[in-house]
């Protein structure tokens, strides 16, 4: 049998080995971290564990406010949402929760499949996706508190309901925006971003528009693509459609997210290696791989982790204070100019 050791404890929980470490030799940790590292190591088999450690744990610390944290999700298809997970999981794990994830069908429209699958041990649900609201009410009914990452434009029926945190994106977008044409000479501006698609997005638009005024740009609207065709996402496809319907090439293409800056980079390429190499591409979230074809694509950097910390604190509040008044939080956000 193979031996256990801190490390495997620490990959098993999400956790840093530092953190394990502590928490097993009496090192400074919440007692919810050291109730879940020192069961978890009981758990495994870890034979240096201390048999006083885990009979002070078992009768101290009975887990009467420990749980699950349901994390529900309707995509998978950035790094971005990975480093969210990471931060909720370490989080979660910290707070001596436990993480289930649960990808939301597109047909539970109203909420009752997630109603099916809530255990009695699930304590908060984090929403880290845009749902529509009939959903979000569908599943409020299990009268489960819950926290949001970003909302609809119109989010009034959703703060109603829970803590909805966001990241900055209105000054960031106006930064960036003004950085191209203050110190890159961009005139010609595009932009490629659902406006409407969320609360965060339509900030980031609202931010490049301000910017485009302040500076004394005429804005084109035949280079503003601010609606996909297909109502959701400009993923690949929807960017092609954008590249072959464009009137003429911009200086600039201001992009919602890396990953529709992305894609939009690997279709000018498709087109024209020197468009490509050429054209000013900015995007938000700061998830360009170092192997990417384009490395000058210039974004904004987003503390992922630890907007997922804030998600499950948010929710673990919610947990032990329910009555506590709804907040609406903003977080800082860092330009790369």
């Amino acid at each position: 049998m193979k031996k256990i050791t801190i490390q495997d404890i620490a990959a098993e929980m999400g956790l840093s080995r530092n953190t394990v470490a502590k928490a097993l030799n009496g090192g400074v940790v919440s007692p919810q971290t050291r109730q879940a590292v020192v069961q978890k190591a009981w758990q495994m088999g870890y034979a240096k564990l201390d048999e006083k450690l885990l009979a002070e744990v078992h009768t101290s610390f009975k887990r009467v406010n420990t749980g699950t944290i349901l994390v529900l999700f309707n995509q998978w298809q950035s790094t971005f949402w990975n480093k969210v997970l990471a931060g909720i999981s370490a989080a979660v794990n910290e707070e001596g929760y436990r993480m289930q994830l649960h990808v939301v069908d597109n047909s539970d429209v109203n909420g009752e499949g997630v109603l099916r699958l809530i255990a009695d041990d699930v304590k908060g649900i984090i929403f880290l996706c845009v749902f529509p609201i009939e959903f979000v009410k569908g599943v409020s009914k299990s009268g489960i508190p819950m926290t949001f990452f970003n909302c609809p434009v119109n989010a009034l029926e959703y703060i109603a309901l829970g803590d909805v945190i966001n990241t900055e994106g209105f000054y960031s977008m106006n930064r960036l925006t003004s950085h191209c044409i203050q110190q890159l000479g961009c005139q010609k501006l595009s932009y490629i971003g659902y406006a409407e698609g969320s609360r965060g997005v339509q900030a980031r638009y609202l931010g490049y528009l301000s910017a485009c005024n302040q500076n004394f740009i005429n804005i084109d609207e035949r280079l503003q693509f601010t609606r996909p065709s297909n109502n959701s996402c400009f993923n690949f496809s929807m960017v092609e459609e954008v590249i072959n319907m464009i009137p003429y090439m911009p200086d600039a293409f201001i992009c919602e997210d890396d990953d529709v800056a992305k894609n939009l980079a690997l279709a000018l390429l498709q087109k024209d290696p020197k468009l490509a190499s050429e054209i000013v591409i900015t995007g938000f979230n700061d998830i360009i791989e170092p192997d990417f074809f384009k490395k000058d694509i210039i974004s904004v950097t987003v503390k992922m982790e630890e907007l997922g910390k804030r998600l499950v604190k948010s929710v673990i509040d919610r947990v032990h204070e329910p009555e506590m008044d709804i907040a609406f939080m903003t977080l800082t956000t860092y330009p790369k100019v």
